[in-house]
């Protein structure tokens, strides 16, 4: 086996997993290194959102293996989970706790305080300081989202995993978030997965990218690709486009129109 350097926050090695004994991904290679942003994108039903579960131990893999910090997910779980913050989807968030109660059991879980945040004003920064006391099931799908942002951060895990999680944000927390995880980017300290349907999220914020597709890995960008994309006349959308075969298809749908038209019109 390859030795990896110390800074790998994250290895991915030829893992599979699903659900009921049906595979959903397969073969999934890839490694994370502190200091790097890696956007995750794919069609819905590609799974992405299993391979978030896979990688955080929710569900069990079928092969492969993932080391996170150094640690092997299936010989040392808890160990391995400590060094990720994984900002859970929205419906999956206790709805009869408070916001603060959830961020205390966070804490616990994690044995840190309940304000170890990579910015101390981060509450002030979510603007989520006045739906604390209140319980979760009121909130709205955005302030939910903020809520499961904070607990991720909770602690300072040097793996950061979102998905999705910039969704349903208004705008002035939204930017507010991507400069705090650029800030983090930049410090080397850290390392962050995000998934997102925004291509625009993953041009403006990540410094590599893949995509996902009937459960495996179709395409990868490096920080030198995504730049060349983002340079391209198309755009990085047509870089992703091509990778889906949808610019071949989209192509030859504009010249049988264009051809039929030669041959029926006036």
């Amino acid at each position: 086996m390859p030795e990896h350097k110390l800074d790998a926050l994250l290895i991915v090695q030829g893992i599979a997993a699903g659900y009921g004994g049906k595979p959903v991904i397969a073969n999934i290679d890839f490694t994370l290194r502190a200091g790097e942003f890696l956007g995750l994108l794919g069609p819905n039903g590609s799974g992405k959102s299993t391979l978030l579960r896979a990688i955080t131990g929710q569900i069990p893999l079928a092969a492969g293996t993932v080391t996170i910090a150094g640690i092997d997910l299936a010989h040392d779980p808890e160990l391995a989970k400590a060094a990720i913050g994984y900002a859970v989807d929205a419906p999956e968030l206790p709805p009869t706790l408070t916001g603060l109660q959830y961020l205390e059991l966070v804490s616990d879980l994690r044995s840190c305080p309940e304000n170890d945040w990579p910015r101390t004003d981060l509450i002030e920064l979510l603007a989520l300081g006045k739906w604390l006391r209140q319980v979760i099931g009121e909130y709205s799908y955005g302030t939910r989202m903020k809520l499961a942002i904070a607990a991720a951060l909770l602690g300072k895990p040097p793996l950061i995993i979102l998905d999705e999680s910039l969704n349903g944000l208004d705008p002035v927390v939204a930017w507010r978030v991507k400069r705090l995880l650029m800030e983090m980017i930049r410090s080397g300290e850290y390392a962050i997965l995000l998934s997102t349907h925004v291509l625009e999220t993953v041009e403006s914020l990540c410094s590599s990218a893949m995509l996902l597709a009937d459960g495996r890995i179709v395409a990868r960008w490096t920080r030198e690709a995504l730049q060349q994309a983002r340079q391209a006349p198309d755009g990085f959308e047509a870089s992703v486009m091509a990778a889906l075969g949808e610019t071949q298809t989209w192509a030859s749908t504009a010249i049988a129109g264009r051809s039929k038209q030669r041959i029926t019109g006036p």
